[in-house]
Formats: C-alpha cells, sequence, structure tokens
C-alpha cells in the first residue's frame, strides 16, 4: 500500500524579516534629478514615448535635451516637440515629402512659388523660435523659399548646416545674429556677400566650411587673426581672392586644415600669368605645410593660357607637350615642385580588332626644384630617398638641364634635336 504524501506546510515569513518588494518603484516616486538622469540617456522620439504619467509630460517640457541627430521628416511630430519637448539642443529639417512646404520667405523665387501655389500643404517654419535651447541646426533639402532672418536669431546656435537648398536665400552679414556660433558647414546654397562680414564671430568661429558657395568674395586673409579657426574651406567659392604669400607666422594660429579656391593666388588648380612668380608662391606653401601637415600636396596648378608666355606647338605632337603644368614631388623626406607637360592623346587603329585605340602618351618633367636639402647619408630615410631620385630622374629626359619651361624658340630646339637624335 503507497504511502500518502504529506503536504508540507507553507512557510509564513515573520514581519520582521527581509522580503523583495511586491512592485518597483513609478515614474512618479523619482524626484527631478533622478528623472532628468534616467531620460538623458533617451533620444527625443523616446522621451516622447516615455511620457507615461502626467509628472512625467510636465518634468519633460523643462528638459534640456542632449544634442542628438533628431530629424523632422513630418511637421506634426515638430509641433508635438514644440509644446512637450521645447528644450530641445539639435535639430534637421530635411525634406518634407511631395506636396507639402514651408510658408515662402521674404524675397522667394517665382518660378517655384509659380509650382506650388497649388497642391501643396503649407508648413510654419516659425515654430523653430519656440525651441529656446536650440545649438545645432541643420537645413538639408528642407524646402524653404526666400529669406527667413529668424532662422539667424537663434542666440544659442553653435552649429549652423545648410545643404542643398536651391532656393534658400541668406547673406553672410546675417551670421553676425548668431553670436554663439562655432561653426558654419554651407555647401552649394544661394549665399551672398562678402566674408568680412565674418568678423562679428571673430572670437566664436572654429570651423568654416563654404565650399562651392559661388556667390561670396573678399579676401580670405581677413580671416586670418580668427584665433579659434581651425578648419577654412573656401574650395570651389570662385570669388574669393587673396595670396598664400601674405600669410605670415602669427596668421591663422590654430588652423589645422585649410582649402583654397582658384581666385587664390596659390589656391587649388591657380593658373600664373607669369612663371617668375611661381617659385616664390611653391616655397610659401612649402612653409605653410610644414606648420600645417594635413594640407595636402596631391595638387596641380598651371600657367594660365592668357599669359604672355604660353605657348602652343601642336605640330610637334609627337614630342612631349610644353611643360605648363607644376606640382610638388617628393623623394623620401625631401620635397620639391616641378613643371610638367601634359599627356598628349595617341590614336592608333587596331587592325585585329578594327577599330580606333585612342591611348596617352606620358608626358615630359623639368628638372625638380627643390625645397628641402638632401637627406644625409645613412640617415632615416636616405634609402627610400635614392630608390624614389632613380624613379624621378627617368621622367626627366626630354627637358633635361631645364628647371623651368623653355620660351618658344628653345622649346622648337628641343624638338629638332629629338627628331636627329
Amino acid at each position: 500500500m503507497a504511502t500518502p504524501t504529506r503536504k508540507k506546510p507553507r512557510l509564513s515569513a515573520s514581519p520582521n524579516s527581509t522580503s523583495l518588494p511586491n512592485e518597483l518603484p513609478s515614474f512618479n516616486s523619482l524626484n527631478n534629478d533622478e528623472l532628468a538622469h534616467v531620460l538623458g540617456f533617451l533620444p527625443p522620439e523616446d522621451i516622447m514615448r516615455a511620457r507615461l504619467s502626467i509628472k512625467l509630460r510636465d518634468f519633460a517640457t523643462t528638459l534640456i535635451v542632449p544634442p542628438s541627430d533628431y530629424r523632422v521628416r513630418r511637421f506634426k511630430v515638430m509641433e508635438a516637440m514644440a509644446k512637450s519637448l521645447p528644450n530641445i539642443q539639435q535639430i534637421t529639417i530635411d525634406n518634407l515629402g511631395f506636396g507639402q512646404k514651408y510658408a515662402d520667405g521674404v524675397d522667394p523665387n517665382e518660378d517655384r512659388v509659380n509650382y506650388t501655389i497649388k497642391g501643396h500643404i503649407t508648413r510654419d517654419i516659425t515654430i523653430l523660435t519656440r525651441f529656446k535651447k536650440l545649438r545645432v541646426l541643420e537645413l538639408n533639402d528642407a524646402p524653404l523659399n526666400g529669406r527667413y532672418a529668424f532662422l539667424f536669431k537663434l542666440p544659442l546656435l553653435q552649429k549652423l548646416t545648410i545643404v542643398s537648398m536651391d532656393c534658400f536665400k541668406w547673406d553672410v552679414f546675417m551670421l553676425s545674429g548668431l553670436l554663439s556660433l562655432r561653426e558654419l558647414h554651407c555647401e552649394g546654397s544661394c549665399v551672398e556677400g562678402n566674408i568680412k562680414d565674418l568678423r562679428a564671430l571673430n572670437d566664436t568661429l572654429e570651423k568654416l566650411n563654404m565650399h562651392n558657395c559661388r556667390g561670396i568674395e573678399g579676401d580670405f586673409m581677413t580671416l586670418s587673426d580668427f584665433r579659434r579657426l581651425k578648419i577654412l574651406d573656401l574650395g570651389g567659392a570662385s570669388g574669393v581672392i587673396g595670396d598664400v604669400r601674405e600669410i605670415l607666422t602669427d596668421d591663422f594660429q590654430a588652423l589645422e586644415e585649410l582649402h583654397l579656391p582658384n581666385g587664390v593666388v596659390g589656391g587649388k588648380d591657380h593658373q600664373f600669368q607669369l612663371i617668375s612668380e611661381v617659385a616664390d608662391v611653391m616655397l610659401a606653401l612649402h612653409r605653410l605645410q610644414q606648420r600645417i601637415p594635413t594640407i595636402s600636396r596631391d595638387c596641380y596648378w598651371e600657367l594660365a593660357a592668357a599669359s604672355p608666355e604660353w605657348y602652343d606647338f601642336d605640330e610637334y605632337d609627337r614630342y612631349p607637350a610644353p611643360p605648363f603644368i607644376i606640382s610638388f614631388v617628393q623623394a623620401g623626406p625631401r620635397v620639391g615642385w616641378r613643371w610638367l607637360s601634359p599627356s598628349r592623346p595617341r590614336i592608333r587603329f587596331n587592325r585585329a580588332r578594327m577599330r580606333v585605340d585612342t591611348q596617352s602618351d606620358r608626358g615630359g618633367s623639368c628638372e625638380v626644384n627643390w625645397l628641402d636639402k638632401e637627406p644625409v647619408r645613412r640617415s632615416i630615410g636616405y634609402t627610400t630617398y635614392i630608390q624614389e631620385m632613380q624613379s624621378i630622374e627617368k621622367e626627366i629626359d626630354f627637358y633635361k638641364g631645364y628647371y623651368r619651361p623653355p620660351t618658344a624658340d628653345e622649346y622648337k630646339q628641343l624638338c629638332k634635336k629629338a627628331n636627329i637624335d
């Protein structure tokens, strides 16, 4: 006969025993510091979802939301943010999608106005003024048309990005209202004005990128005393002028990266009018590169076709073209520069495949104008220097003995001599 199983008595906890709580603390039991600590780990969208109680909703309106990449693609979401999280610090305004636009500003593009006058829902962009703590603003392909002065009156704004804004109009002097601005990234937008109007930001500006902003003008040296400026990119801004030979040792003290347009003497793709001015410019660039190692030497310059020293000899197409291109050259630790001739196209008929093949003959090189002394034998990099020098010397054949382009008569004689040889 089976023994019946005895049921074990249930143990009851004594009043003095320690036990786990039946419930976790609620948000309502947290103080403001604890709430700020918890919500500080969440992006704006998650903070909106976490507002589960009246206390949280009220607290969120006073919370300083840490900078995070919050992108506005639905206008109704931004309206909710303006009411619930007015202290958000970073906003990106993107394209709202087909059939939506922001209200036109002052002096709008009339073609754009006519295109959007019907069938488009108009949104109020002035809602941005409700975000009193805004520090980072990015306008990326946002449907803005005209001038919006209030966007340049955000007192705490530290970083402004304007990209792909074809109908958005603004002037450089409008930035003077952003006295806390540290970074400006503007590429291909409809900005106009003189860069001297940036002087109001002398004490704050650290990064200035106005790449391909063809509507700006002025001498880049007006920014030389910006003591915090680390990055200056004016590449493609054809209206900007200046001369790298004017940069002194006390100028651009904090600079770490520099890009200059072709309108600046020494800027990328600059065209020289005289051969005689090239040596001083290359020396100035070399000294600048020694101070700012991040400046690239992988650039080319050339003698302008309008120069009185330029010539063309197409009848001598079997020989290297005149050496009117300037570039840096490096062998080991030693840096110099030289004049190069461009490659000529070479057309040959391929009988096997019955087609015309277009190839390219290698151009010639003048002697190297060295800017550094030859490294000492047995020093670090000397072996590499010797090996790379052998490769460089192979390119110096047609223009052997020339440190600058030959004159038209000298070039003609070189071609005749090569023909005889």
